[in-house]
């Protein structure tokens, strides 16, 4: 009776894993086969240019994602809506907001992967637009020359192993864009590279919380980052007003010589001082903590102002806690716009900060005229081993269990960091090995573009033992969830990788057949009496 039991839990189970479907998208299709998508798909796109617009609208589930990705990673597929504007472009979504985005992500549980989105332009437009989503995943992507690289807001909303160029408009008649510009929810960027907009920040964001860790920031045409309020965004939650946090942790951060404001790297800002109609959304504080970051500025002559964050504390109480940061060549640290208010605050220790750089609230500051880097000619900001930085950090919560690796070269990937007792972003003399967008590092790279083709057949599900390895506290190294970090590259256990269209869901129990075949035998064979 027991083997009945066992057998009918199995094949209940495999019922329920039955209905999943590869979906097969080359350039000759449109965008209903990819929209069409559902919990469990996975839609593989082939090489090619595509030229219409994608409204992803379906629910997946953290146990069955709706997976969108390259078919092969070394030759990705390309959104250039060059020619006309977004909004002129084919596609099923025709409200009045439809120019926002190349694609834009209504659903949830979605992840998008090895996808290039250019030339997406409008007034507004991004190449990818999530309109208060759930879930969101986007990896191994490019953004570049669109109005904004990606805008919206996500209950869960993590880019990786991504590269942002040149987003942004020339002239603009209204608000700046940027390489990201996030409001509302909850944001993750890691692993990625985010370089020359065309204009405004790296990343603006107005999230309610925000993670920015192991990345490379460079020349953004006015300044890197700021944490902007989210009153009209953020939605309430019912218990009253919010405080924003944003936590910038292990990333490269380097000020453009020819930035359009020089005077700051981080500005945190409450522009929207009247709250909003939902008075339990406005925002009350700002909360930034910066820790292992190395931060590089432009030497201004004497007299010019040059401030790591800008508080401008518009009305709302501002926080700022700086651990174990190379500051080098930035005038101040943390300041108050009105410094004559109470409701701001600087604390920290252990930063590495250049000469004459006041370190006001602050312990254990390292100062000096060089943090010992490798080579800062050649933007090396790794240390050496003289370096006044090595082993001088404190411990505190939130230390980096990663860094980024390696440069403006060799981007997009990060390393496991054993030790944080070393200021700034790099601990040095680890040699761990580099992991990339698919469990491990992509060729060297030609012309910018990773080539990953090899990566992705070579290793099955695309990860490595070292990022299938748990932490202690049993998340996957690379912190993505246990659902994603399953198979990080999509692909379902069924998925061979053969490119004949599938259009239609197998009924029965797929892949797992087999195995449940395999343990009816077993079930049928003769029992040893005990």
């Amino acid at each position: 009776m027991q083997r009945y039991v066992v057998l009918s839990i199995l094949l209940l189970g495999l019922d329920g894993a039955a209905g999943a479907a590869v979906i097969n998208v080359g350039p000759s299709d449109s965008y209903t086969k990819i929209e069409a998508a559902k919990a469990g798909d996975t839609v593989v796109i082939a090489p090619g240019t595509y030229k219409f617009r994608v409204m992803l609208s379906q629910q997946g589930s953290a146990a069955q994602p709706i997976v969108i990705k390259a078919q092969d990673p070394g030759n990705r597929p390309v959104w250039d809506l060059a020619g006309k504007s977004v909004s002129d472009w084919p596609g099923s979504y025709t409200a009045g907001d439809k120019g926002r985005g190349c694609w834009q992500v209504k659903g949830s549980h979605y992840q998008i992967s090895g996808v290039v989105f250019r030339n997406c332009q409008d007034s507004s437009s991004a190449g990818i637009r999530a309109v208060n989503s759930g879930p969101l995943t986007v990896r191994d992507c490019l953004f570049e020359n669109n109005t904004n690289g990606i805008t919206g807001s996500a209950q869960g909303f993590v880019v990786e192993f991504s590269e942002f160029r040149q987003n942004g408009k020339l002239s603009s008649s209204g608000s700046p864009t940027h390489n990201i510009y996030i409001y509302g929810g909850v944001f993750t960027l890691r692993y990625s590279y985010l370089h020359d907009p065309l204009e405004g920040q790296n990343i603006h964001i107005r999230a309610r919380s925000a993670t920015i860790e192991y990345n490379w920031l460079s020349r953004a045409a006015s300044y890197p980052a700021d944490l902007m309020s989210c009153n009209y965004q953020c939605g309430g939650s019912g218990t009253g007003p919010i405080t924003q946090k944003m936590l910038l942790r292990g990333n490269i951060i380097v000020q453009h010589s020819g930035g359009a404001n020089l005077s700051q790297f981080v500005a945190m800002s409450n522009d929207e001082p009247g709250g909003s109609s939902d008075s339990t959304g406005a925002v009350s504080d700002m909360e930034l903590t910066m820790i292992h970051n190395t931060v590089v500025g432009v030497q201004l002559a004497v007299g010019k102002t040059q401030r790591l964050v800008n508080m401008r504390n518009d009305g709302v109480g501002t926080k700022v806690t700086l651990h174990n940061n190379i500051v080098y060549q930035v005038k101040e640290l943390a300041v108050a716009h009105d410094p004559q208010t109470s409701n701001w605050s600087v604390s920290g220790g252990n930063n590495w900060v250049s000469t004459g750089t006041p370190t006001t609230n602050l312990t254990g500051s390292v100062v000096g005229a060089s943090p010992g880097f490798a080579n800062a000619a050649a933007k090396d900001y790794r240390t050496t081993a003289t370096s006044p930085c090595v082993g001088q950090a404190v411990a505190v919560t939130g230390l980096p269990d990663k860094e980024y690796y390696l440069d403006e070269t060799v981007t997009m990937q990060y390393r496991p960091r054993a030790t944080a007792g070393d200021i700034g972003a790099y601990e040095q003399g680890n040699s761990a090995a580099p992991v990339g967008p698919y469990g491990q590092p992509p060729p060297p790279p030609d012309g910018g573009v990773p080539d990953l083709a090899s990566t992705d057949a070579a290793a099955g599900d695309g990860m490595t033992a070292l990022d299938a390895a748990k932490t202690g506290d049993g998340a996957p190294l690379d912190g993505v969830s246990g659902a994603d970090a399953a198979g990080s590259d999509g692909r379902t256990s069924g998925d061979d990788g053969c490119s004949c269209a599938l259009a239609s869901r197998p009924t029965g129990g797929g892949a797992l057949l087999p195995g449940a075949l395999l343990l009816l035998a077993l079930w049928r064979r003769p029992q040893r009496e005990e």
